[in-house]
């Protein structure tokens, strides 16, 4: 599998759809062209739930990572492609740069737009991006001048965090300043959670520039 692929330069305009379920919750990401957000509705999307417990679930391999060092977190990073307007991460055990928007690149200058990872989050701190929110389910563990790295085989960009932002479910396609083009820029999509087991009704948005 070829996984860098070429750098897209097209405005991001998307619709992102958190969904709460069950033993697990989903992020889905609805695409649209044109200029006009299309949301994603739970019938199109698959509804996964957590593995049993003590389940060891496989890491999909790739030469692309996401790692932030101060959380201890390292993810493969794989490309997904939009499935009938939306994206659903197939896995809990990775992150997922949205094509055909910014793709990983080997050093800052190489950037075409933003670049865009989404991973699950469960709330048990085991999967995805649930090192990037606090256990009491208060906010996030980032915070300016935290550093997260995105690494290939041509090199890594490493990225300052600018700001967090939570955003309620439905807000997200109207944020312009979430979807704009931005060549350097980074931005880490998840679902909020709160903690006590109850349900996401959030988006968790990391900003952050090369």
């Amino acid at each position: 599998m070829r996984l860098l692929t070429r750098v897209g330069r097209r405005t991001a305009v998307a619709a992102v759809v958190a969904l709460g379920i069950t033993g697990g919750t989903l992020l889905a990401v609805g695409l649209a062209d044109g200029g006009q957000p299309a949301a994603a509705t739970p019938s199109e999307i698959p509804q996964p739930a957590l593995p049993p417990e003590g389940a060891v679930l496989p890491v999909p391999y790739s030469d692309v990572h996401v790692t932030v060092p101060a959380l201890d977190m390292d993810l493969p990073v794989l490309p997904l492609t939009p499935r009938g307007g939306a994206i659903n991460p197939p896995t809990l055990t990775a992150a997922y740069w949205i094509e055909p928007y910014g793709d990983p690149v080997g050093s800052a200058e190489q950037a075409g737009n933003t670049l865009y990872l989404a991973a699950h989050s469960t709330g048990t701190g085991e999967y995805g991006f649930d090192p990037l929110m606090a256990a009491d389910g208060g906010g996030s563990t980032l915070a300016a001048g935290d550093v997260v790295e995105v690494s290939t085989p041509e090199g890594t960009v490493r990225y300052t965090v600018e700001r967090t932002k939570r955003y309620a479910k439905g807000e997200l396609p109207g944020a312009t300043e979430v979807w704009e083009a931005s060549p350097g820029r980074l931005v880490l999509i998840t679902c909020f959670q709160r903690g006590g087991g109850r349900a996401s009704t959030e988006n968790l948005v990391v900003f952050a520039e090369s």
